[in-house]
Formats: C-alpha cells, structure tokens, sequence
C-alpha cells in the first residue's frame, strides 16, 4: 500500500486508473471541464500555462478508488474507517521533510500555485484540496476548507461551525495554522471525517495507513512529511467575501463574510504537483459523503441493533438522501432506522430503508425494493418543519427549515419472505 500521494498516483497509473492531459491548458474553465468529463478517473494536467507544478484531480473520486488507497474493499471500507477509529495511532516524528527543500517568504500565491478558475459564471479563484492544520487543546485538528483567492497572499476561507469555527472564537478571529494539499488520500479522508472535539485526524490517517504516516515538526505543527505544498499562516480576524462557490448539488452556494487567511510562507517539494478537487464533482461528493457513513452507522446501529450499512447516495449529492440496510427484527424497526439516520446526520432529507439482500449502493437494486416491497399508505413518514441542510436550494430559505421523508421499503414480517425475495437462475 502506498505511503504518499506520488505513489499512490504511480501505483493508479500503472493499473490504467489515471489519465495524463499533454495538452497546455491555462487553470481555468477548460481544465474544469475535463475533469468534469473524466468523471471517476484520476487526471493529471502535465502542461500548466505560466506554471510549473502539473495539476491532478480525481485521486479519490468513488468509493472504488477510495478503497484501493486504503487496501480494502468497496464494501468493507466504511468498516476499515470505523475499526482505524476505535484504534487510532501515533505518526512517526521525523527530522526532514521533502517540502522543506524550497521556502518562499511573503509569497504571491497565484503566480506559484496554479490556483483554477473551474466556472466562467460568477467564477473566481479557488483552492479546493486544502487542508487546514490548527492546535487544539488535544492536538493537531485537520479539516479540510476550500481557499478563494484574493490577491497575493490573502485568501477568504470558507469555514463552518465546527472545530476551526470554535478555535478562531476563542481567539477573536485569529489563530496560527498550516494548510497541507497534495497529501496520501488516507490523510485526505481522515480530514474529511466528522469525529469529537478531541479526535487528532493524523492518529486516524496513521491507524489507516498501519502506522506508516511520518510527519514533522513545523513551528508547533505537525505537519505530514510527504505534503506537496505546505503553507504557514494566519487567521487576521479581518472577514471578506467567499463565493460565489458550487457545491455539491451542482449549483451556487451564496456569498458570505468569511475569515481571511495571510499566508507568510510557502514551502513546496522539488517538481511538486498541485492537487484540486472539482467543486460540485465526483470527487467532492465522494469525499463529503464517505466519510460521515461511518458515523452515521454508529449512531443508528445504537438504535436499531440489525443494521447492515448506510450509504448516501451520489444522486442525493451525498448529502442529502441516504440508504440505511437492516436485518429486520421486528416491526418498526425500519421507521426507527430512518429516524435514527436523521437524527445521525441533520442535512438529510430522504432515508430509504431496505433488507438486507438489497445493496444499498446500487441505485437499481434499491429503486427495485421501493417498487416490490413499499407502499405508501403504510411505509411512508413524512416529518415537517425541521432543520435543513444550507446546501438545499427548495428549503424554506425564510425559517432554514425543510420537509423530511422516511420510506420504509422492508418486507413486513407478517408476510411469507418468499414472495418478495428476488429468483435468479441457478447452474444449469
């Protein structure tokens, strides 16, 4: 198993998973778009116009590719993350670091990184595969923050009420960071994973990496050995627009006054490579969505003891609509499920509940269990008036509030379970 992202990106290129992109291209619309075509392919952009770093996206866009970083299955990786939680681990503290080998002081960011313009509507300049490094009280917290660019080196931040927020409001604004990008993708979902206060994101990027993450000391911060760029900065307290920026529904978020970030220096590994993640993309979806799986089959497998897996769905922009399969004990089991989901993950707004011989990753199998096994007099919840996600464009943008829905598409128990399972041929 690969230990870096160049590895990992050598190991994907010689198992035909990557596509290189000889062509010039300028870090702008017509980039973004082959990323788009590329869909769940890794791309890597060789010729950057005005710029020397090569740019790739796509390193974690499926669950496929997602697990092939890890060593694991498709099916088992939400297992994998949950076991690395349960067992997490120290890096190891080396002395040197490939980053260190180029410094660049006070530097003019969009004349070193390759910062893209992915839309030409409204479109400004975003840094999307950053990773934000700050000291918590129980040690390093990772999340990931895209960075639009403002000029020089001055960046907007988006950051929401999570561990970042309530570290810059203890400070009044301000705070010393490190921003890593172009990391082991280990690293990237272990960022990107919802977890306490007191998870240290580099003990869950080691535990899945077996204990094979180096890291160095950076003023204070423990920084990932193997990072392409690196960045130290900090929070001024000063707040400026961000946005517009499209999220994972595929549309425009709104415009905020976000924390403006002053990046002081710059490090960079000899021929580094710049990582970007398409906004509104496969990857984007994939590395929102993956990571809370596991929490949420934690917290409603407290609820109802037979549940299988959960899996958000990409056509509910992995966000939004989420498939929770269960080994059915007793009636009503499905309702509390979904309930239980809902309560797991507030965004949601659908929740499908199914058996557990339907995969609740496969869009097909779970639209056939709605179809044979569901009725809607009986198995559909509707809730009112809750909590939504900002991410919905048809919430109620007055109250923030949206309608919520459970569909209980398992077999009633009542019912003889041969009616409803599905024949296959056998071996002739």
């Amino acid at each position: 198993m690969s230990v870096d992202l160049r590895s990992y990106l050598a190991a994907a290129e010689r198992a035909g998973l990557l596509d290189r992109v000889p062509e010039l291209l300028s870090p702008a619309e017509p980039l973004a778009r082959r990323l788009h075509e590329a869909g769940e392919r890794i791309v890597r952009f060789d010729r950057v116009r005005g710029y020397a770093a090569p740019i790739v996206g796509g390193v974690v866009a499926s669950r496929a590719l997602l697990a092939r970083t890890l060593g694991t299955s498709p099916g088992e990786l939400v297992r994998t993350v949950m076991a690395a939680l349960d067992a997490t681990r120290p890096c190891r503290v080396v002395r040197d670091a490939p980053f260190l080998a180029h410094v660049v002081r006070k530097p003019d960011l969009g004349g070193i990184i390759p910062i893209v313009r992915f839309y030409p509507e409204r479109g400004r300049r975003f840094l999307t595969g950053t990773i934000v490094i700050v000291r918590t009280r129980s040690g390093m917290n990772l999340s990931f923050h895209r960075m639009m660019f403002l000029g020089r080196n001055r960046l907007s931040v988006r950051v929401v009420p999570r561990h970042l927020h309530a570290v810059l409001a203890e400070g009044g604004g301000r705070a010393e960071v490190a921003v890593v990008c172009g990391v082991h993708p280990a690293v990237e979902l272990a960022a990107a994973t919802s977890g306490p206060p007191e998870l240290d994101e580099l003990r869950l990027a080691s535990a899945l990496l077996h204990g094979r993450l180096d890291c160095v000391e950076l003023d204070g911060f423990r920084v990932p050995a193997h990072a392409e760029l690196v960045l130290r900065g900090r929070f001024t307290g000063a707040l400026a627009d961000e946005g517009p920026f499209v999220d994972l529904t595929g549309t425009y978020d709104g415009i905020r006054r976000q924390p403006v970030l002053e990046i002081a220096r710059l490090y960079h590994r000899d021929d580094w490579i710049y990582r970007t993640i398409l906004p509104g993309g496969a990857e984007h979806r994939a590395l929102m969505g993956i990571p809370q799986e596991p929490r949420i089959l934690r917290i409603v497998a407290n609820a109802v003891p037979g549940v299988v897996a959960v899996a958000l769905t990409v056509g509910g922009c992995s966000w939004l609509h989420a498939v929770v399969s269960i080994r059915k004990r007793a009636e009503g089991d499905g309702r509390n499920a979904g309930l239980a989901a809902l309560a797991a993950h507030p965004s949601l707004k659908r929740v499908t509940v199914v058996d557990d011989d339907v995969d609740p990753w496969n869009a097909d199998d779970v639209e056939w269990a709605v179809a044979t096994r569901f009725q809607p007099d009986r198995d559909l919840f509707v809730i009112t008036g809750a909590r939504g996600s900002s991410l919905d464009p048809s919430r109620d943008l007055a109250t923030e509030t949206t309608a919520k829905w459970i569909l209980d598409a398992t077999i009633p128990l009542g019912r003889s379970r041969r009616d409803f399972v599905r024949v296959v041929p056998g071996p002739v």
